[in-house]
């Protein structure tokens, strides 16, 4: 989120430091700071706000809030802090709300008389500096406020509203119908589920707004507009955000929506926006509809000196607490050894007792904790026995040759389903190994020519879903990719002998499982069975001298070549020519064969070639091996066949 330096100077009496020292403060203590840009005679501070923090800190009062705390410097005024107005009823204007789940606050204000044009030049600079496009002053005073507190607001032309005999208009929160369309200020056509959530002409039905993500078309004020209804609510975040996320439209209004800001907040936009209106365009509030189910219950956390200092591995004094709780301005009592905190409305994140401490001790500085090491027990930990023999088992299906990886938990099959699916084929918990299994195998089998590979060899150890519960499984895979899988399937049920041998000695009962070249066998039977393991195997030793190297994004393609030479040539002497002749497209080259006959030996390869920049073309890889041919029978006695 971008603040503009100017913009938070309004907070305080006192001089605030630079940009770049604000940054620096808010790094240390607050937030990633992503960078600091001069525009004009302002400075924007562009600041990565987490999840966590984005109810009360997407707006330049939030990041306000914060610099007062760090810096112990009070803040002028606090708009949170203020007495609220009490407004009249809007007897022209009715609000329905169906779900008050999907929409726990509607205020909707009814003001007259406006008159609509270009805003004062304070106003286009304030949104200028963010990046914000001026568009006319009622629409850059919704837009002032949520950029100012964090609670996006909208307005619509009351005269485009239906009205009813009584000369009543309505504003109904609703879901949308199957398929019904609405045209965005933007000018998209967006065609909506029942699952999206709708701001409607309650007359008339028709669609007035996205809510929470983007207004209609069908009320959007224009130079012609004097009477508007203003909307500031509270929708479900997790609505807003499926909604968000299904139509692929993002906005300022939807970013905030999405991260749970307080049903306490609108009332306090729509104060500051009705009279930011009233003094650029003029006109009168006639009245107010609220509708609301009331603000959450906040109670007091209770922690302890004790839980402080032993969570942040600091020795700090009831004094210092008390001193950092009050530079947040949290109301708090101590008795004994233990606090009890009142998170203030706005801070939705604080509602257990180690995100209190986790305030306490960044505020601190985590700068100023100093690093000591845990004291080692006096003897060595009991040796845990399921975890002793499964490193025994990748060691030795490390040493028969075979890779370990691990395979999504979450399949489209199963007997145990999630409350709530990631996805519609990450529905249940897997009953087997064996699908992943599969697909890494065809996977692997894809590059097996860029890897070098005639066979892929692979095993997982991970737990699996039935309706008794969990167990642990091993599962071995492999796939013939130049030879045959005959063969490698009589291997695979030698080296899954070889583990039963480990496991289950003895045991003939063991249940194998064998199906497309996956073999598994259930571990939480087995391991029980086996002496207590006294020791852990030593760790595996890899080679610390290996490199990574990113792969390609493009694919690869392959082409053979064999050549007849005189007996006597070297592999190493053809091979030269082949490089010498392939640009840097030849990535791996592999020799699959080598005999004498009639007096001359035969090599062949595999070559491999592939581009980082691009998808190669049969023309272009054919150009190469055209050169690496024509250089090949240059030599006397090479035959390239």
């Amino acid at each position: 989120m971008k603040v503009s330096r100017n913009w938070l100077q309004t907070y305080f009496e006192s001089e605030l430091p630079s940009a770049v020292e604000l940054a620096e403060l808010l790094t240390h203590h607050a937030f990633e700071v992503e960078g600091v840009e001069v525009v004009g005679d302002d400075s924007v501070i562009d600041i990565d706000v987490l999840a966590n923090r984005s109810s009360d800190c997407l707006s330049h009062r939030g990041i306000a809030r914060e610099i007062s705390t760090l810096l112990a410097v009070p803040m002028k005024e606090d708009p949170f802090r203020t007495t609220l107005p009490t407004w009249p009823n809007a007897l022209l204007l009715v609000v329905e709300v169906e779900d008050d789940h999907l929409c726990p606050r509607y205020m909707g204000a009814l003001v007259r008389g406006v008159t609509v044009g270009p805003s004062p030049d304070w106003l286009k600079k304030r949104l200028e500096t963010l990046g914000q496009r001026s568009i006319n002053n009622i629409v850059d005073a919704t837009n002032f406020v949520m950029f100012n507190l964090g609670q996006p607001l909208h307005a619509f032309d009351y005269a485009k509203l239906a009205q009813d005999d009584d000369g009543n208009h309505t504003i109904t929160v609703r879901n949308a119908h199957g398929g019904e369309q609405i045209t965005t200020l933007t000018g998209d056509e967006r065609i909506l589920s029942e699952r999206h959530l709708l701001i409607a002409d309650g007359i008339s039905g028709e669609p007035l707004a996205i809510a929470g993500i983007k207004g209609g078309k069908q009320a959007e004020i224009d130079v012609e507009t004097t009477d508007i209804v203003l909307e500031a609510a509270n929708f479900d975040y997790s609505s807003v955000r499926k909604t968000s996320r299904e139509l692929k439209l993002a906005t300022d209004a939807s970013v905030r929506f999405q991260n749970e800001p307080p049903s306490e907040l609108p009332a306090f936009a729509m104060r500051d926006v009705v009279e930011l209106i009233k003094d650029i365009a003029g006109g009168e509030l006639i009245g107010m509809r609220d509708v609301y189910v009331g603000p959450r219950e906040r109670e007091p956390i209770n922690v302890s000196l004790t839980e402080i200092n032993n969570l942040l591995g600091t020795s700090l004094s009831y004094d210092d607490v008390e001193r950092i709780l009050i530079r947040f301005e949290w109301e708090f009592s101590r008795a004994d050894d233990t606090f009890a905190i009142t998170s203030p409305w706005e801070r939705t994140d604080l509602t257990y007792k180690e995100a209190f401490i986790e305030e306490i001790g960044r505020v601190y500085g985590y700068a100023n904790i100093k690093g000591i090491l845990p004291q080692l027990p006096e003897k060595p930990a009991e040796v845990n026995h399921v975890f002793a023999y499964t490193e025994k088992l990748r060691h030795l299906l490390t040493e028969l040759g075979y890779s370990e990886v691990m395979t999504y938990t979450l399949r489209d099959r199963g007997v145990v389903e999630l409350m709530n699916p990631l996805a519609s084929d990450k529905s249940l918990l897997r009953m087997s190994l064996r699908d992943g299994l599969v697909g890494a195998l065809d996977q692997n089998a894809q590059q097996a020519a860029l890897l070098g590979l005639d066979d892929i060899k692979i095993f997982e150890l991970g737990s699996i879903w039935n309706e008794k519960g969990e167990d642990l499984a091993l599962g071995l895979g492999v796939r013939a990719v130049r030879g045959k899988q005959s063969k490698l399937d009589k291997l695979l049920a030698a080296d899954m002998q070889t583990v039963l041998d480990v496991v289950a000695p003895g045991n003939t009962d063991v249940q194998v499982t064998t199906v497309d070249g996956v073999s598994e066998v259930i571990l939480d039977q087995l391991l029980p069975l086996l002496p207590e393991a006294e020791s852990y195997d030593p760790p595996l030793v890899w080679n610390t001298d290996a490199r990574f190297n990113a792969w390609s994004r493009y694919p690869y393609m392959v082409r053979d070549i064999a050549i007849w030479v005189p007996p006597t040539t070297p592999t190493e002497e053809v091979l030269a020519v082949i490089l010498d002749k392939s640009p840097d497209l030849l990535v791996r080259h592999d020799q699959f064969d080598s005999f004498e006959k009639e007096g001359r030996r035969s090599y062949a390869w595999h070559l491999v070639f592939q581009s980082r920049e691009k998808t190669l073309t049969d023309e272009e890889v054919g150009k190469v091996m055209e050169e690496v041919t024509k250089a090949l029978n240059s030599k006397e006695g090479w035959e390239v066949r």
